[in-house]
């Protein structure tokens, strides 16, 4: 048997044998590794999170009405959009700052534009408002045939996420 170990023949298919070993075990491993990566990605991508219910909102200001549009997804982010009709004729930016100052009446607070130093210097239509964990931002421009303004709510997220 030692005979046989110290052939030369022998040596080199002992050698063959390990090194293939080797070589389908790294491959394997990094195999395993690869696709355990996709799936970790996969998973911290996850489902988005659904938009908030028209219920966050609250009820519409007198002489209005939301109309849920549905709710949109991109990405990760999912939001809410909502047609607002007044039983007046107001332009849009009428529209939004009735809805803007029912739901300050609320107890919703406002998210002043980047460089706005007060309130003052951003008309209302121009600001964000939020509840603590939803976040309304209103549009002058209708989202549907006879609505008057827009508003779009979504949940409020960490800047860095």
């Amino acid at each position: 048997m030692m005979a046989l170990l110290r052939s030369r023949r022998m040596m080199i298919l002992l050698v063959a044998v390990v090194t293939v070993a080797l070589v389908a075990t790294g491959a394997v491993g990094l195999f395993n590794a690869f696709f355990a990566q996709q799936a970790g990605d996969q998973r911290e991508a996850g489902a988005p999170i659904p938009a908030p219910e028209m219920a966050a909102l609250g009820d519409a200001p007198d002489d209005a009405e939301y109309t849920d549009l549905g709710q949109q997804c991109e990405q990760r982010e999912c939001y809410r959009v909502v047609a607002v009709t007044h039983d007046e004729a107001r332009d849009g930016e009428e529209a939004v700052e009735a809805v803007y100052q029912h739901l300050i009446d609320e107890g919703w607070g406002r998210i002043l534009p980047e460089g706005a130093e007060g309130p003052d210097d951003a008309p209302l239509s121009d600001t964000y408002l939020t509840n603590g964990s939803v976040l309304v931002q209103g549009s002058t421009s209708p989202y549907t045939p006879g609505s008057t303004a827009g508003l779009v709510i979504a949940h409020m997220q960490d800047p860095l996420s």
